[in-house]
């Protein structure tokens, strides 16, 4: 017998593990019901990875970064204070990867089944997960599809090592000279917040 022949059962199926999916998951195994979530990246989804909680981690390390530079007026005299970026990363890195474990503690804790891997529909009650090369199929009577978003790629301004998307500017390695961010909305604001202030 070769494993994924034979199709699992669950009661609810999850596709996507941010706030959307892992509520709802935990939610419906609070009702006594068999809940799998499929997550294709990492528990969490954007906002917790790549998306707020990273962002205002760099907002906390440069507001302290500028408030050590600009605290002599408070008696503290801090003279030549510089910032170790990679170790702002780092501290960015550990903050995200602490929550990204509560989350994945609250879904094993509510006995929620956790798939890494993409979910493809086979119909309208089962679907193939694939991770790699391995497969799976999973038969369910309900599912929640909470895949998130995705930022565009504006037509003019292509991806690439000067043009990034919000997931490369949270991850570059040092503080940019000039930085200009396009769009307005939290996550733009914020990283111009962020980087305004290291």
């Amino acid at each position: 017998m070769v494993v994924g022949d034979f199709p699992i059962e669950t009661d609810t199926l999850v596709i996507g593990s941010g706030p959307g999916g892992y509520v709802a998951a935990i939610r419906a195994a609070q009702t006594g019901q068999k809940v799998t979530i499929v997550e294709k990246n990492v528990l969490g989804g954007v906002c917790l990875n790549v998306g707020c909680i990273p962002s205002k981690a760099l907002i906390s390390v440069g507001h302290r970064f500028e408030h050590a530079k600009h605290s002599d007026d408070m008696g503290i005299i801090a003279s030549d204070v510089k910032l170790d970026f990679s170790k702002a990363q780092a501290f960015k890195d550990s903050v995200v990867k602490k929550l990204t474990g509560g989350v994945e503690g609250l879904l094993k804790g509510n006995k929620v089944e956790i798939v890494q891997g993409e979910a493809y529909f086979v119909d309208a009650h089962s679907v193939r997960i694939i991770n790699g090369e391995s497969a799976q199929t999973y038969t369910f009577n309900n599912v929640i599809i909470a895949t998130g978003s995705r930022p565009v790629e504006i037509p003019t301004f292509k991806f690439s090592n000067r043009v990034l998307n919000s997931t490369g500017a949270l991850s570059l390695q040092e503080v940019p000279g000039k930085l200009v961010v396009i769009g307005g909305g939290y996550i733009g604001t914020e990283l111009g917040s962020a980087y305004a202030n290291l």
